[in-house]
């Protein structure tokens, strides 16, 4: 079970930093099933940030599940588009290009 222990990550960082940054070493160590709860945590404690988006998308392809990812990196599209001060344009080019590159690994 994934528990989530700021102490053992980087002070300089945030908490939303640090639990965000939690699901890619767990993908990492291949504790799939934890990244997802840590994906679960960020949802919970940070709904209004975008971070919980972009981590479910990389677990679920972490996970085989591309379709699903992809659907996820669309949310993030529009969470983007809803919010442009809080971004540049190079964050929602970031998302298209990953849409591109799952999509592009279906249709092989």
């Amino acid at each position: 079970m994934f528990a989530f222990d700021p102490d053992e990550y980087d002070p300089d960082l945030d908490a939303l930093e640090q639990l965000s940054n939690s699901v890619v070493d767990l993908i990492r160590q291949g504790r799939i099933d934890d990244a997802v709860e840590a994906c679960a945590e960020l949802k919970r404690r940070y709904p209004d940030q975008m971070d919980w988006i972009f981590r479910t998308a990389e677990v679920l392809e972490a996970n085989g599940e591309v379709g699903r990812a992809v659907e996820h990196y669309r949310q993030c599209i529009a969470f983007i588009d809803a919010n442009p001060d809080e971004f540049d344009a190079e964050s929602k080019e970031y998302y298209l290009s990953e849409i591109d590159r799952l999509e592009s690994r279906r249709r092989r």
